[in-house]
């Protein structure tokens, strides 16, 4: 399509597409009841996408514009003011964007933390992946097209087949091994070069949507377990929030690491240090899945 027609042909298809989910949600999801007490946290939202924006925006001109100079250093230290002035503001609002007490608890911070570190490494390494194999590998826009389809792919198939056998085997080990497949994709990608074998490649494609595929019903799970049934869309918000944030930092950092190593020049090395850098985060991504408490089976959940 992008050969034919070009890159805008894209949007214009998937445009009818949302529009057709947003009638569909509109006459099967049933409405939820309202609270009338409830106040927006202005100060909260401002604060922390103001904290965001500027942690991404420091981080992704640094070496641009140099780690000691004067904009990079404002908007890093900028950055950490807002978002420690928007701990403050959670601390005493009524109605907080983010309640603080969840980070104290196992099967709310936990499962957040490993999303958000997961997504960094998925997302990350879904745009670098078409790059390596532009400029490392050569391939064509087609060839990539067909390579890359590989990742969602692999997801839409694991994740409902996962989301049963989370019920047998319990959060925490799918989390494992949902965060130990997305390390396994990184570490291939370390290894891509130019004549690198093509089932490798997709091998790591598979590994990295099955890794998320897996890990994700099983993290979303616990958090909707560990909170009341009242704050279950406070909770799925934040946990929203923080995926699509990892997601965001996850795409400039690795970008930012792969630009920062490549010399001007798109080598196979500067992908690595990319790659390497998300494997890492995977690890912890891992790591912090195993300190979660399986739900109970055969109980009632308490609240």
């Amino acid at each position: 399509l992008v050969e034919a027609f070009g890159w805008r042909i894209i949007f214009a298809v998937q445009a009818p597409l949302c529009v057709l989910g947003v009638i569909i949600a509109v006459w099967l999801l049933p409405d939820t009841e309202r609270s009338t007490d409830v106040h927006f946290d202005v100060a909260g939202s401002v604060t922390l996408g103001l904290g965001a924006s500027m942690l991404l925006a420091g981080v992704n001109q640094g070496p641009k514009w140099g780690w000691s100079s004067p904009l990079t250093v404002g908007l890093l230290c900028a950055s950490v003011v807002s978002l420690v002035l928007f701990v403050r503001i959670e601390k005493r609002v009524r109605d907080p964007l983010l309640p603080l007490h969840w980070l104290r608890t196992r099967n709310v911070a936990y499962p957040v933390m490993s999303q958000t570190l997961a997504n960094f490494a998925y997302m990350g390494g879904f745009l670098l992946a078409p790059l390596v194999l532009r400029e490392v590998m050569e391939f064509d826009t087609s060839k990539i097209s067909f390579v890359v389809i590989a990742r969602p792919l692999t997801f839409a198939l694991v994740a409902p087949l996962a989301s049963l056998i989370t019920i047998r085997v319990g959060e925490r080990a799918m989390g494992i091994v949902g965060g130990f497949c997305v390390t396994m994709s990184m570490f291939l990608f370390t290894m891509v070069d130019f004549g690198s074998n093509l089932l490798m490649v997709l091998l790591a494609l598979g590994l990295s949507g099955a890794g998320i595929g897996i890990a994700s019903p099983a993290m979303t799970s616990l958090v909707a377990n560990a909170v009341d049934e009242r704050d279950l869309g406070v909770a799925g918000a934040m946990q929203q929030l923080m995926t699509q944030m990892g997601a965001v930092f996850g795409s400039v950092v690795m970008t930012t690491v792969q630009q920062a190593s490549s010399n001007g020049e798109s080598t196979a090395s500067s992908f690595a240090a990319a790659f390497y850098v998300a494997m890492g985060v995977a690890v912890v991504a891992m790591i912090l899945s195993s300190r979660v408490t399986s739900t109970p089976r055969g109980e009632p959940t308490i609240r």
